[in-house]
């Protein structure tokens, strides 16, 4: 490599130390900056931070002053300098300019102690975790981490209480025909080892089978229920018929699970996510996990539906139908006014919520899990409801009991069919519900029954007091 100092510059003298790999002043004349062009040694094809110290007084300096990531390619043409921020240029040599003002921040004055994966993270390398926002807190339980080194890209992959971790580069946001990293922590061997799988299309992300691994193993271990795994990748590869230029950008999906099945990864829980837009590898900065609003829309909308506005319907339908009758309200009895209000809010609620969960998974689901087959059942018997109630016949007619028995059923099993489906729902990765959200469930169960035990024994208490005035008087 090749140090230079640019004209404006040459009343300084500085000294190049015999590494050829910094440089640093030999006179004591005041200086506001300092433009310095460096170039690139012949063979060198990688990542390049400069990192720099400024001294104003004896007690006074600062160090670790970090410039952005340089990323140097080796082309045909010459060579080509690119930061995180910036597009590929050729210009020679790589000029960068640092300020005696900045103030750094001292990484050596956290006191949180972490795994050494995070040293680095989204300043000399990409990384990208789960939970969201996991990096700057290195509170991560699955983490990969990439940077471009020489000819090929490594990579990190990590997991807290996991025995597997994995990482996947997919052209959508859905697993099916994609390239799989894994690094596994197989007990009966009693080591780690690293492989490359592919996620089956048919059964896009519920496993996957393995195949020939490109990966060069650099470093690996298991120790403190952490698992960890440091390997190469070469630019370009292609499995089962499809190639993977990692030079182009892919959705990067992390994922982790404590199982296996047989020679295969087992199905995650909770711990997965992916990147919200195709990412470039070269590019070192955060990256950011997909946004999961529609499905807490989702969640909310069908909770909101059938635990909220169907009950109270249904309550009121069974047990106000002879008692609130003493006012009306938009010419009909109180309590079908409400029934009705409230049955319109789980209709609109229970369509709303199945449209928005088809828009984010972009098809079926590819969970295994009942929670999407009684999601159907539950919107198609919610959706024929009303137009069940728009063709209902005429009080007195003889067709309107088997109309008031069908309706009663209908509505009835939607209300069971939603409800167990949303304690399925507790069991999907993808909602990130605690278990103890089951509770939550169970308890509103148990409340809903306790209603209806406390109005039919009202009910039946009404009825005997009636029956017992009319016989005295």
């Amino acid at each position: 490599m090749v140090w230079n100092l640019l004209k404006n510059n040459m009343n300084i003298t500085f000294q190049r130390h015999a590494l050829q790999n910094s440089v640093t002043h030999t006179d004591k004349n005041p200086k506001r900056k300092v433009e310095l062009i460096w170039e690139a040694p012949a063979d060198y094809d990688g990542h390049v931070i400069f990192n720099a110290s400024v001294v104003r007084d004896y007690s006074t300096f600062w160090t670790g002053i970090k410039s952005a990531p340089l990323l140097v390619r080796r082309t045909a043409t010459g060579v080509e300098y690119e930061t995180s921020s910036k597009k590929p240029t050729t210009r020679i040599p790589y000029q960068t300019t640092i300020s005696s003002t900045q103030r750094p921040v001292n990484p050596q004055s956290e006191n949180q102690v972490s795994h050494p994966i995070f040293e680095g993270c989204n300043s000399i390398k990409g990384c990208f975790g789960w939970p969201s926002n996991c990096v700057a807190s290195k509170s991560c339980r699955v983490l990969v981490t990439y940077m471009f080194k020489g000819s090929a890209y490594e990579f990190e992959l990590f997991a807290d209480d996991r025995v597997w971790a994995a990482a996947a580069f997919s052209d959508d946001k859905i697993m099916g025909d994609d390239s799989v990293m894994e690094c596994a922590y197989e007990e009966d061997k009693g080591e780690v080892n690293t492989y490359v799988s592919w996620n089956d299309s048919p059964n896009p992300g519920k496993g996957n089978h393995r195949v020939e691994s490109d990966l060069t193993v650099l470093e690996k271990s298991y120790k403190d229920k952490q698992l960890y795994c440091r390997f190469s990748k070469p630019r370009v590869s292609t499995i089962e018929g499809v190639t993977f230029d990692l030079d182009k950008h892919y959705h990067l999906f992390i994922a982790a699970g404590t199982d296996f099945k047989g020679n295969r990864l087992g199905y995650h829980q909770s711990e997965r996510d992916l990147t919200a837009e195709k990412i470039s590898l070269a590019d070192i900065q955060a990256a950011k996990g997909a946004s999961k609003i529609l499905v807490h829309l989702h969640g909310a909308f069908m909770v909101a539906a059938w635990i909220g506005a169907a009950s109270i319907g249904i309550l009121l339908a069974r047990y106000f139908k002879k008692t609130w009758v003493g006012s009306q309200l938009c010419g009909k009895d109180q309590w079908f006014a409400w029934h009705r209000v409230f049955m319109i809010f789980t209709w609109c609620l229970t369509v709303a919520g199945f449209v928005i969960i088809f828009i984010e998974i972009g098809g079926w689901s590819s969970a295994d899990n009942p929670h999407a087959i009684l999601g159907c059942i539950t919107t198609g018997l919610a959706f024929i409801q009303p137009f069940m109630a728009a063709l209902r016949p005429a009080p007195n007619t003889p067709k309107r009991p088997l109309f008031n028995w069908l309706h009663w059923l209908v509505g009835n099993l939607a209300h069971i069919f939603g409800i167990v489906s949303i304690f399925f729902a507790v069991l999907l990765p993808r909602a990130e519900l605690p278990e103890w959200m089951n509770w939550i469930l169970v308890g509103f169960v148990a409340f809903h029954v306790f209603m209806h035990f406390i109005f039919s024994v009202g009910f039946s208490i009404l009825i005997t007091s009636c029956v017992t005035l009319i016989i005295i008087f």
